[in-house]
């Protein structure tokens, strides 16, 4: 299974070493990661390659949301607060992932725990319980997985599907989704 591990650049000297011990921890549990950005560049150079301009911008936003498409799960590390790190959350949660979000004792991300989506996890780690904490969260996580459903429609129903998507700027699946999750809301069984 495909794992996108992300964190602030920012937090990187305070929480390193946590980003790495997670990471370890998630190839040790057989998980394979998409990208290793979050252990394998510092601030420093993060900041270097973003001064280089627009195009060096661009390809980390595409790179970032390349690798959220490719993972089955999404772990953020998010103790150190970050706009970036909420836009890859709500980018995530868009894009119908089980999202985690981890974060180191009291750093607590108010912000993102304000997220209302079933797909949202999260939780608090510390020194002696951060591999219990992951692999809880990840067990979580994979019953959250979507799960395939195929159907037929008639060609006048598939039409105001693509016309209705197409309209609010998202997927069929996300539409579909979305309608069912509303007659849920307003029809509690």
């Amino acid at each position: 299974m495909k794992v996108f591990f992300g964190a602030t650049y920012a937090g990187e000297k305070e929480f390193g070493k946590y980003y790495r011990h997670i990471y370890e921890v998630l190839e040790h549990m057989g998980y394979s990661h998409v990208d290793d950005e979050a252990v394998s560049i510092t601030y420093e150079q993060y900041i270097d390659f973003m001064a280089k301009g627009r195009k060096a911008q661009v390809e980390n936003y595409r790179k970032k949301m390349k690798c959220i498409q490719e993972a089955d799960i999404c772990i953020i590390e998010s103790s150190a607060h970050s706009l970036g790190n909420g836009f890859i959350v709500q980018k995530s949660l868009e894009s119908s992932k089980p999202t985690i979000v981890l974060y180191y004792k009291d750093n607590i991300p108010y912000f993102l725990s304000g997220i209302e989506d079933e797909k949202l996890i999260i939780k608090s780690y510390n020194n002696d319980n951060y591999r219990k904490v992951l692999r809880n969260a990840l067990e979580i996580a994979r019953e959250k997985r979507d799960k395939r459903f195929n159907f037929f429609l008639s060609p006048k129903l598939l039409q105001y599907i693509d016309d209705a998507a197409k309209e609010r700027g998202v997927t069929k699946s996300k539409l579909l989704r979305d309608m069912i999750v509303k007659h849920m809301r307003e029809n509690p069984a």
